[in-house]
């Protein structure tokens, strides 16, 4: 077996699809049911992240035959938490517990520590098991936020459930309106989204020693500019004042252009200020009435919720959705 960096940038397709092919396979052998990565998503991904730059490595294990028996991929972050190193892994489920698994965390541990970086974060889905791997390697899940994966079935669902639940929001919301934005925001409106996306800020941290992201304008534009390079179209329903035009919430799904099927429901926030008013719901309702229409090819959404953040499971609840995987945080330490 051999452990080879890669250079996200020099990446090819067929890479790409190799190591979509051993996601598959680990979230099918672990009963994970998301949507089956393709390789045109993975190497995007490597290559633009959240913010245009690529991943802070790439780690591949390969056999004598060339066959790959796994990767890893680790974010380093460069603007807040930078003592901090985040290392993802997957190994095929026919070469677990080969060492495959130990070596390419091994290569991640090795270069955060020669990066400087102190804290690592990671975690697995609970029916897989990764937990207990990264347990045997010394981390622990103590005070990490666990994440509840909840699908909405958009065909299966009567619509009437959303524009019930408009209404009854909108009832609260008499002094807010709502606007629409698809894809890149425009340059005049990317002060008026910090203000939305840092409201964020007030949900779980990953870990307790994290410093919150800053959001500004410039950082606003490279997030849109990274999710259109991955070909992912952003879909954003904002809640605003109608008394003093201030931007109360936001709704942020995207759909992956490559797979368009499953929609990704990223943030769903209200600055504090405005909260108390039902914005979550009013928004989250209002985006479904326009995905449905919109694209209508867009099956399901799927969200990440912290599983002690009761308000916003309770809303997509009552949304719809339903439980589909838990995903367990792990950290540990560099000496």
């Amino acid at each position: 077996m051999q452990i080879t960096p890669l250079d996200p940038m020099t990446c090819d397709l067929d890479t790409a699809d190799e190591m979509a092919a051993v996601v598959s396979a680990s979230r099918e052998a672990d009963g994970v049911v998301l949507p089956a990565p393709i390789g045109p998503t993975r190497l995007l991904f490597l290559q633009h992240t959240s913010d245009g730059r690529p991943v802070g490595a790439v780690f591949v294990a390969r056999n004598d035959a060339g066959r790959m028996l796994g990767y890893a991929e680790m974010n380093l972050p460069w603007e807040e938490n930078t003592d901090a190193a985040m290392p993802r892994g997957h190994v095929h489920p026919d070469h677990r517990r080969r060492g495959v698994g130990s070596a390419l965390l091994e290569a991640c541990v090795d270069l955060a520590r020669a990066c400087g970086r102190t804290r690592l974060l990671s975690g697995a889905f609970t029916t897989g098991p990764g937990l207990a791997f990264l347990g045997h390697h010394g981390w622990t899940v103590g005070g990490v936020p666990r994440m509840a994966v909840r699908r909405l079935d958009l065909h299966g669902t009567p619509r009437s459930t959303w524009e019930r639940l408009y209404d009854e929001a909108a009832a609260h919301a008499g002094d807010y309106e709502l606007v629409r934005m698809a894809g890149p925001a425009p340059d005049e409106r990317l002060e008026d989204l910090v203000a939305v996306h840092d409201a964020i800020n007030d949900a779980p941290l990953e870990d307790p020693d994290d410093e919150p992201d800053v959001w500004t304008a410039d950082r606003v534009r490279r997030y849109d500019a990274a999710m259109a390079a991955r070909r992912q179209t952003t879909y954003r329903v904002l809640a605003r004042h109608r008394g003093t035009g201030a931007w109360a919430g936001m709704s942020l799904l995207c759909v992956d252009e490559f797979l368009p099927t499953v929609g990704f429901q990223e943030d769903t926030s209200v600055v504090r200020a405005h909260r108390g008013h039902r914005l979550g719901l009013l928004m989250k309702a209002d985006m479904l009435r326009w995905i449905t229409d919109e694209r209508p090819e867009v099956a399901a959404t799927d969200t990440w919720n912290a599983t002690d953040n009761h308000h916003m499971i309770a809303v997509n609840e009552r949304l719809g959705c339903r439980l589909v995987a838990e995903h367990q945080g792990a950290r540990t330490r560099l000496g």
